[in-house]
Protein backbone atom coordinates (compact mmCIF):
# COMPACT_ATOMS: atom_id res chain seq x y z
CA UNK A 1 0.00 0.00 0.00
CA UNK A 2 1.28 3.22 -0.96
CA UNK A 3 0.90 5.38 2.37
CA UNK A 4 2.96 8.48 1.12
CA UNK A 5 -0.39 8.73 -1.24
CA UNK A 6 -2.61 8.18 1.36
CA UNK A 7 -0.81 10.72 3.55
CA UNK A 8 -0.94 12.90 0.19
CA UNK A 9 -4.50 12.33 -0.08
CA UNK A 10 -5.42 13.35 3.75
CA UNK A 11 -3.69 16.65 3.04
CA UNK A 12 -5.76 17.15 0.09
CA UNK A 13 -2.82 17.07 -2.36
CA UNK A 14 -3.33 16.89 -6.08
CA UNK A 15 -0.48 14.65 -6.17
CA UNK A 16 -1.95 12.00 -4.87
CA UNK A 17 -4.87 11.87 -7.14
CA UNK A 18 -3.11 12.38 -10.50
CA UNK A 19 -1.30 9.15 -8.97
CA UNK A 20 -4.76 7.68 -8.43
CA UNK A 21 -5.42 8.35 -11.77
CA UNK A 22 -2.55 6.66 -13.78
CA UNK A 23 -1.99 3.31 -11.09
CA UNK A 24 -3.75 0.82 -11.20
CA UNK A 25 -2.93 -0.44 -7.95
CA UNK A 26 -4.62 3.03 -6.59
CA UNK A 27 -8.25 0.29 -6.60
CA UNK A 28 -6.29 -2.07 -4.44
CA UNK A 29 -5.19 0.54 -1.77
CA UNK A 30 -8.66 2.24 -1.92
CA UNK A 31 -10.33 -2.23 -0.86
CA UNK A 32 -7.60 -1.91 2.10
CA UNK A 33 -8.30 1.56 2.67
CA UNK A 34 -12.06 0.93 3.00
CA UNK A 35 -11.99 -2.48 4.93
CA UNK A 36 -9.20 -1.11 7.53
CA UNK A 37 -12.12 1.35 8.36
CA UNK A 38 -14.86 -1.15 9.17
CA UNK A 39 -12.08 -3.78 10.90
CA UNK A 40 -10.60 -0.98 13.19
CA UNK A 41 -14.00 0.07 13.94
CA UNK A 42 -14.93 -3.38 15.15
CA UNK A 43 -11.91 -3.94 17.03
CA UNK A 44 -12.28 -0.35 18.75
CA UNK A 45 -15.23 -1.17 19.70
CA UNK A 46 -14.67 -4.49 21.51
CA UNK A 47 -11.65 -3.71 23.14
CA UNK A 48 -13.36 -0.66 24.30
CA UNK A 49 -16.75 -1.61 24.64
CA UNK A 50 -17.93 1.60 22.72
CA UNK A 51 -22.17 1.55 22.52
CA UNK A 52 -23.39 3.74 19.93
CA UNK A 53 -21.82 2.19 16.66
CA UNK A 54 -23.92 0.35 14.60
CA UNK A 55 -22.56 -2.99 15.31
CA UNK A 56 -22.29 -3.42 18.68
CA UNK A 57 -24.69 -4.07 21.40
CA UNK A 58 -23.49 -3.16 24.93
CA UNK A 59 -20.86 -5.55 25.55
CA UNK A 60 -21.29 -7.79 22.90
CA UNK A 61 -20.34 -8.02 19.06
CA UNK A 62 -23.24 -8.77 17.24
CA UNK A 63 -22.07 -11.57 14.39
CA UNK A 64 -24.74 -10.15 12.35
CA UNK A 65 -23.78 -6.78 13.03
CA UNK A 66 -20.15 -7.52 12.10
CA UNK A 67 -21.52 -8.96 8.53
CA UNK A 68 -23.65 -6.26 7.98
CA UNK A 69 -21.31 -3.10 8.68
CA UNK A 70 -19.07 -5.20 6.27
CA UNK A 71 -21.26 -5.46 3.52
CA UNK A 72 -23.81 -2.32 4.56
CA UNK A 73 -19.75 -0.19 4.05
CA UNK A 74 -18.86 -1.80 0.98
CA UNK A 75 -21.94 -1.31 -0.90
CA UNK A 76 -22.14 2.46 0.60
CA UNK A 77 -18.65 2.75 -0.96
CA UNK A 78 -19.27 1.07 -4.19
CA UNK A 79 -23.07 2.67 -4.63
CA UNK A 80 -21.66 6.39 -4.01
CA UNK A 81 -19.21 5.68 -6.70
CA UNK A 82 -22.13 4.58 -8.97
CA UNK A 83 -23.91 7.72 -7.91
CA UNK A 84 -21.27 10.16 -8.92
CA UNK A 85 -21.07 8.26 -11.65
CA UNK A 86 -24.25 8.90 -12.80
CA UNK A 87 -24.33 12.15 -11.87
CA UNK A 88 -21.63 12.81 -13.79
CA UNK A 89 -22.71 11.00 -17.02
CA UNK A 90 -26.36 11.80 -17.01
CA UNK A 91 -26.36 15.34 -15.08
CA UNK A 92 -23.59 16.89 -16.00
CA UNK A 93 -23.10 15.24 -19.60
CA UNK A 94 -19.35 14.50 -19.00
CA UNK A 95 -17.56 11.08 -19.97
CA UNK A 96 -16.06 9.53 -16.48
CA UNK A 97 -14.39 6.72 -16.20
CA UNK A 98 -15.80 4.43 -13.30
CA UNK A 99 -12.38 3.45 -12.74
CA UNK A 100 -11.41 6.54 -11.81
CA UNK A 101 -14.01 7.41 -9.61
CA UNK A 102 -14.03 3.99 -7.30
CA UNK A 103 -10.17 4.98 -5.51
CA UNK A 104 -11.42 8.64 -4.92
CA UNK A 105 -13.81 7.52 -3.13
CA UNK A 106 -12.18 4.75 -1.61
CA UNK A 107 -9.48 6.75 -0.07
CA UNK A 108 -11.66 9.54 1.35
CA UNK A 109 -13.07 6.78 3.63
CA UNK A 110 -9.86 6.82 5.75
CA UNK A 111 -11.11 10.37 7.84
CA UNK A 112 -13.75 7.72 8.99
CA UNK A 113 -10.62 5.68 10.24
CA UNK A 114 -10.94 8.00 13.37
CA UNK A 115 -14.76 7.72 14.26
CA UNK A 116 -14.11 5.45 16.71
CA UNK A 117 -11.46 7.07 18.42
CA UNK A 118 -13.36 10.22 19.16
CA UNK A 119 -16.37 8.10 20.08
CA UNK A 120 -14.10 7.42 22.67
CA UNK A 121 -13.00 10.38 23.62
CA UNK A 122 -16.38 11.14 25.04
CA UNK A 123 -17.81 13.08 21.79
CA UNK A 124 -21.09 11.71 19.80
CA UNK A 125 -21.04 9.92 16.96
CA UNK A 126 -22.76 12.09 14.84
CA UNK A 127 -21.17 15.05 15.40
CA UNK A 128 -17.60 13.18 14.88
CA UNK A 129 -19.11 11.88 11.63
CA UNK A 130 -19.87 15.46 10.53
CA UNK A 131 -16.34 16.89 11.29
CA UNK A 132 -14.99 13.95 9.83
CA UNK A 133 -17.76 13.28 6.62
CA UNK A 134 -16.89 17.12 5.23
CA UNK A 135 -13.05 16.05 5.47
CA UNK A 136 -13.78 12.80 3.29
CA UNK A 137 -15.82 15.09 1.23
CA UNK A 138 -13.02 17.55 0.97
CA UNK A 139 -11.06 14.43 -0.41
CA UNK A 140 -13.39 13.58 -2.84
CA UNK A 141 -13.67 17.18 -4.56
CA UNK A 142 -10.19 17.35 -4.75
CA UNK A 143 -10.24 14.19 -6.49
CA UNK A 144 -13.18 14.70 -8.52
CA UNK A 145 -11.75 18.36 -9.71
CA UNK A 146 -8.12 17.07 -10.31
CA UNK A 147 -9.15 13.50 -11.60
CA UNK A 148 -12.44 13.76 -13.39
CA UNK A 149 -12.07 17.40 -14.77
CA UNK A 150 -15.20 18.79 -12.64
CA UNK A 151 -15.62 22.22 -11.97
CA UNK A 152 -16.10 22.71 -7.99
CA UNK A 153 -19.61 22.84 -7.75
CA UNK A 154 -19.99 20.18 -9.85
CA UNK A 155 -17.74 18.21 -7.54
CA UNK A 156 -19.20 19.26 -4.52
CA UNK A 157 -22.40 18.00 -5.45
CA UNK A 158 -21.50 14.57 -6.34
CA UNK A 159 -19.49 14.46 -2.90
CA UNK A 160 -22.31 15.24 -0.76
CA UNK A 161 -24.43 12.79 -3.18
CA UNK A 162 -21.65 9.80 -2.26
CA UNK A 163 -21.96 11.18 1.34
CA UNK A 164 -25.69 10.70 1.44
CA UNK A 165 -25.68 7.50 0.01
CA UNK A 166 -23.44 6.34 2.08
CA UNK A 167 -25.28 7.13 5.49
CA UNK A 168 -28.38 5.70 4.41
CA UNK A 169 -26.67 2.47 3.72
CA UNK A 170 -24.55 1.99 7.00
CA UNK A 171 -26.76 4.08 9.16
CA UNK A 172 -24.88 5.14 11.33
CA UNK A 173 -26.83 5.67 14.62
CA UNK A 174 -26.09 8.97 16.31
CA UNK A 175 -27.25 11.79 13.99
Amino acid sequence: METQRLWQALQLKRDAYVWMQFNQAANGDAVLIVGAVYAFWILFAVVFNLGGLPFLTRGTVAVGGFIQLFISGGFGWILGSGAVYAISTFIFESRVNFGAIVPITGYAHAPLFLVPVVSRLGLPVGASLIFLGIWSAAMMVTGFQSNLDMTQERAIGAALTAMFIWVLLVGIPGF
